[in-house]
């Protein structure tokens, strides 16, 4: 965009038209392209002018396609197409296959929870045996030991480190596949489909190194999905769910965990006696740590559980009781004929008996014969 000189287009071909004055704001008359000044205050005026520069061919506008005239519906050289639909019945669709029951993985979570409370206490058991431990190793440098105790607290340490693996490693083999199982469920429960595959779940939990932030990955998003699933109480509207505080904290002790785990190997490769009392209670601290995320585990494990089974409702067994009347009930009142009835309101008349024809007369009859004997005169 330049200004209205330089090399701007010739006059005949682009006629300046509707210039506004920049100073005055008065809109000028048509005019020719030597007039560059204000009729009004004679101030220089200035248009922006778009065109090509200098040395570009200028093309002529295109012009639009010609019409060809209609020649007739349009003509098939093999015969009339036979790609049309085929002449049967329609018949209705069959019925689409019955989805797949969605598998209910609670019960398989509420037993690898036990296992992992078990496995706290036995993670709670060795520290106990790490305690005994370091309390001897204090007393051994100023007190003669006795051969019973060291050995018992030997035994007791060896067998604690024994069942601890063993049962942590049970407790892992049934709990992998229930995550696995529990991930895809919770996306299907909200119609979507799993947001990583079982190889990835898998690898995510097992993997070391990775496990560390891949595991609290997968529970959160079960979490956070089976939250998703929930329906919402009243007033609430639609919100993106968090973990929850049990799910976060298992997160937390697992890397603590995972961190003590490492320390501990380290400072297990130096071989002076200070080396061994720091093992020792890296020893204590690993296992403290392990009783802390079994028990989280079994409580998140118990939530998820709860989460796909269904929480029941607070009032579900409660029966409602009709509300009290806002007046009191009319009183009900005997009428002169000695039937009671309610205030402002007639009550029908009694009907009659149902008796046959012939009784009736018989009964007229009676009637008759009585009073006939009750008009005679004495004889």
């Amino acid at each position: 965009m330049t200004i209205d000189r330089g090399f701007a287009p010739p006059a005949d071909r682009y006629p300046p038209r509707f210039v506004r004055c920049a100073r005055c704001q008065v809109l000028q008359p048509p005019q020719n392209s030597a007039q560059s000044r204000c009729v009004a205050c004679g101030a220089p005026l200035q248009r922006w002018v778009a065109h090509p520069p200098p040395g570009v061919p200028v093309t002529a506008p295109r012009r639009p396609p010609r019409q060809r005239p209609y020649l007739g519906p349009p003509s098939y050289r093999g015969g009339h197409p036979r790609w049309a639909f085929p002449p049967v019945v329609w018949r209705a669709a069959p019925d689409p296959a019955p989805e797949k029951p969605l598998d209910d993985p609670s019960g398989a979570l509420r037993g690898v929870s036990w296992l992992s409370a078990v496995t706290a206490i036995a993670a709670l058991v060795a520290a106990g045996a790490e305690i005994w431990r370091f309390v001897l190793l204090l007393a051994g440098r100023t007190l003669v030991l006795l051969g019973d105790a060291v050995r018992a607290s030997d035994v007791l340490v060896a067998a604690s480190g024994i069942a601890v693996p063993t049962v942590a490693l049970l407790t892992a083999a049934f709990a992998v596949p229930a995550l696995v199982r529990t991930h895809a469920v919770a996306a299907r429960r909200i119609g979507r489909e799993p947001s990583r595959s079982k190889l990835g779940v898998v690898a995510r939990l097992l993997v070391p190194l990775w496990n560390v932030y891949g595991a609290g990955q997968i529970v959160t998003e079960i979490d956070r999905t089976l939250a998703l699933s929930q329906p919402l109480a009243d007033g609430d509207g639609e919100r993106r769910p968090r973990a929850s505080r049990i799910t976060v904290l298992w997160w937390l002790s697992w890397v603590l965990s995972a961190a003590l785990v490492v320390a501990t190997l380290a400072r297990g490769l130096g071989g002076s006696l200070q080396a061994i009392a720091d093992t020792v209670e890296l020893h204590i601290a690993v296992d403290l740590a392990a009783a802390v995320v079994a028990a989280l585990g079994a409580l998140m494990l118990r939530r998820f559980a709860r989460l796909l089974t269904g929480r029941p409702a607070e009032y579900a067994n409660w029966v409602v009781q009709p509300p009290a009347p806002t007046r009191p009930l009319p009183n009900r009142v005997a009428d002169p004929a000695g039937q009671v009835g309610s205030v402002g309101r007639a009550d029908p008349a009694p009907r009659a008996p149902y008796t046959e024809p012939g009784a009736v007369l018989d009964g007229r009859a009676e009637q008759a014969a009585d009073a006939g004997e009750q008009s005679a005169p004495p004889g």
